[in-house]
C-alpha cells in the first residue's frame, strides 16, 4: 500500500487480549474525523501525571485505518467485526 505523503505509519506492540487498546483507538478514529475536534485526558485524577491531548479532525490529526496483526480492523456498531470466513 502506497502511504500519502502527509501520514505517518505508527507501530505499537501490546497485549491486548481483551482489544481494549484497539477499541480505544477506533473510538478516537470514528470521533476525529473533519468537523469534530476533542481533548483526551490521561489520568485526569493524578495532578503530576495528568496531561491532555488535542484530536483534530480537520486539522493535524487524523486517523486513515488501523490494522491489527497486519489486516485491516473493522468496527460496527461499536464491535470488532472478526473476518473468520476469509481464512476458511
Amino acid at each position: 500500500m502506497s502511504i500519502p505523503n502527509n501520514m505517518t505509519v505508527i507501530e505499537v506492540t501490546v497485549r491486548d487480549p481483551d482489544n481494549e487498546f484497539l477499541k480505544l483507538i477506533e473510538y478516537i478514529k470514528s470521533l476525529a474525523a473533519p468537523g469534530h475536534s476533542f481533548d483526551v485526558m490521561v489520568d485526569p485524577d493524578m495532578r503530576e501525571n495528568k496531561q491532555s491531548f488535542n484530536m483534530d479532525g480537520d486539522g493535524s490529526f487524523f486517523i486513515k485505518q488501523i490494522k491489527q496483526n497486519n489486516k485491516l480492523v473493522k468496527f460496527k456498531d461499536g464491535k470488532l467485526v472478526e473476518n473468520y470466513l476469509r481464512s476458511l
